[in-house]
């Protein structure tokens, strides 16, 4: 008798301990779900961002097809890789652009910003110490994704955007750079403001640029479909 309460007993232990796993992965689950609901209503002010705010990616959990990532290259994950004689940090600009039109255009994450500069790296396309233009083009072709060169105008840049492309460009010294820089462009209002995926600056990437201001600083431009 006294055998089988204790069997008894220890049945009913096991069934509460099981009751209260359940309840707590349900707990984390509701929490989970309340939390990714909360970044997603978030918006980012400018205004309360400044140069140095701490760059944050887009979460892998939350990299889609059709939806543009922010991929930082000063994100700790994978900044202090290297790439092209230094680091990802400090070159790192044009694969970690590639890296969110791949996403946004494939919905894939084997392509984050280190595997892409470790890919540009195996195949030679940063061979001086920066990121070749032809990696946009050779690059890309050899990711499956297809490549257009679009010439620096309000009207070619807003045809490539409304046929859904979005754009990576070549700057030269100015606004987002001292030295030469990717970012991408992910849209134009009806005004010519420019949404913009900056890897380099989260700040940025907060605000809406003037076309007519980013015009004059570029020196290449691609559209890219799947």
């Amino acid at each position: 008798m006294l055998l089988a309460i204790a069997v008894l007993g220890a049945g009913c232990l096991g069934i509460n301990a099981k009751i209260q796993r359940d309840k707590a992965e349900e707990a984390a689950r509701i929490e989970a779900k309340e939390e990714k609901e909360r970044l997603a209503k978030q918006k980012v002010d400018p205004l309360k961002l400044g140069p140095t705010a701490i760059p944050v990616s887009t979460p892998r959990s939350q990299w889609a097809k059709g939806a543009m990532p922010y991929l930082y290259q000063t994100d700790p994950i994978w900044a202090n890789k290297p790439y092209a004689g230094s680091s990802i940090r400090i070159a790192g600009c044009g694969p970690t652009s590639l890296s969110m039109v791949y996403v946004y255009l494939t919905g894939k994450s084997d392509l984050d910003p280190a595997a892409m500069a470790s890919f540009a790296e195996k195949h030679n396309f940063a061979p001086t110490g920066a990121t070749e233009w032809r990696f946009m083009t050779d690059g890309a072709a050899a990711i499956g994704l297809k490549s257009t060169p679009v010439s620096p105008s309000r009207e070619s840049i807003a045809s490539a955007l409304d046929a859904g492309m979005p754009i990576i460009c070549s700057l030269a010294p100015g606004d987002f750079t001292t030295i030469g820089h990717f970012l991408v462009i992910k849209g134009m209002d009806s005004r010519g403001m420019l949404e913009i995926h900056d890897p380099n600056s989260p700040y940025n990437s907060a605000k809406r640029w003037p076309i007519k201001q980013v015009l004059p600083q570029i020196e290449a431009l691609w559209a890219f479909s799947a």
